[in-house]
């Protein structure tokens, strides 16, 4: 098994951000210093806003995903720091209350939302005032690459192995941490634990290092990164659908969905808001902001940008400060716009010295965002010479 190597590239050449000798590492930098990252500890893994400082939040949850992944990569000789980078950034993009905001935003929107997507929207749009965190090509990919859709342990074709130690990494991770927290609030008693999760061992600790180990030594009789077959196997897929089953279904949301189904009503019917995609928007919030409305909604009052504008979303897409509420600052503009005419054109973006075909739900998801944002700016940018403004291609 051959560790990944060296990048093929970043959208543009950058040197202030350069202090490392190694891209990957300087991604992983990047990412932690995000305000996307730091809002990962005000979203819920499982458990909503958990009294409990031991309950995992969404940035735990990250941490977890992290190590893990070295651990993995470690064993099987691969880039340490690319796995370290994807697994930072992998839920960057996730909507406050986890899961059930993904949900509630499809049906809501009217179009999948998908987090992993939004990850990738979140660090090369929406980050640093819209310039987006300029990471690179691989981390980027390996960001969108770690969720398959169906919840399955399934092999990517024709990409670095490395995208597939995060994605067995996050769901190893999550299953035997979600099953503790479930145990930690009483939606799961102790004389509950299904037989195979006692069967990989009598905690968390001694379940997460079997599985590890069991991943580790069949991805070196194969020769690739996977986790499909033996008794660990088995014992982890049928806790899997254990969790979904009997922990996940069955957890009442009612007052989370409730909430972003108000706060949806009101991005997408505030004036002060106009024009501005309320699926972005609801995704920058994290439960304490999402909950803060909802108190606002039982007082019988509806809220205004004045009561709300310490959320962080103003920092990240409106000028407060300056009187421009409901004024979109650039956060998908020009980078979207040639994208988008080039992919209509040709059916591809091209990425320096190499040829991508782009992901059709990121395409469609960026085509979406870009005619909302077309909308909300009146004073739209245009760009002089397409073909000379290379630096601002997303790599999909």
């Amino acid at each position: 098994m051959k560790a990944y190597g060296k990048s093929i590239g970043r959208r543009y050449e950058e040197k202030e951000d350069i202090t490392i000798d190694d891209d990957f590492l300087n991604d992983y930098s990047k990412i932690l210093q995000s305000k996307a990252y730091r809002r990962l500890a005000y979203k819920t893994q499982v458990i909503c806003l958990p009294d409990n400082p031991h309950v995992r939040t969404r940035l735990s949850h990250t941490n977890e995903v992290v190590v893990f992944s070295i651990d993995i990569a470690k064993q099987l000789g691969l880039n340490e720091n690319l796995c370290m980078a994807i697994a930072a950034g992998h839920d960057i993009g996730h909507t406050p209350y986890g899961h059930v905001g993904e949900r509630i935003l499809s049906k809501l929107s009217g179009k999948p939302f998908k987090h992993n997507i939004n990850s990738v929207v979140v660090a090369q749009h929406v980050e640093r005032k819209g310039e987006g965190m300029n990471l690179t090509y691989e981390t980027h990919d390996g960001i969108l690459n770690h969720s398959r859709g169906d919840g399955k342990l399934s092999k990517t074709v024709d990409k670095p192995e490395e995208y597939d130690v995060v994605m067995n990494g996050d769901k190893i991770a999550y299953i035997f941490s979600d099953l503790n927290d479930a145990l930690r609030y009483g939606h799961l008693d102790e004389s509950k634990i299904p037989e195979c999760a006692l069967k990989l061992g009598k905690n968390q600790r001694e379940r997460v290092r079997n599985c590890l180990k069991s991943l580790v030594s069949e991805s070196k009789e194969k020769g690739v990164v996977e986790f499909s077959e033996g008794p660990e196997f088995k014992n982890f897929s049928e806790l899997k659908d254990f969790m979904y089953n009997e922990v996940y279904y069955k957890i009442n949301t009612s007052l989370q969905e409730k909430t972003l189904e108000n706060l949806y009503d009101y991005f997408s019917t505030s004036e002060d808001f106009s024009g501005i995609d309320p699926v972005i928007s609801v995704s920058l919030l994290t439960d304490a902001e999402a909950n803060f409305f909802g108190q606002l909604l039982l007082k019988s009052r509806k809220p205004s940008a004045e009561q709300i504008k310490h959320f962080g979303i103003f920092e990240i897409q409106y000028a407060i400060g300056s009187g421009l509420v409901g004024k979109h600052v650039e956060v998908n503009t020009d980078a979207t716009q040639v994208a988008v005419k080039i992919i209509r054109e040709h059916g591809r973006l091209e990425y320096p010295k190499v040829s991508i075909l782009p992901n059709p739900d990121y395409v469609k998801y960026v085509i979406t965002m870009y005619e909302t944002a077309k909308k909300a700016i009146k004073n739209y940018r245009k760009l002089k010479n397409l073909e000379s403004d290379r630096k601002l291609l997303v790599p999909y």
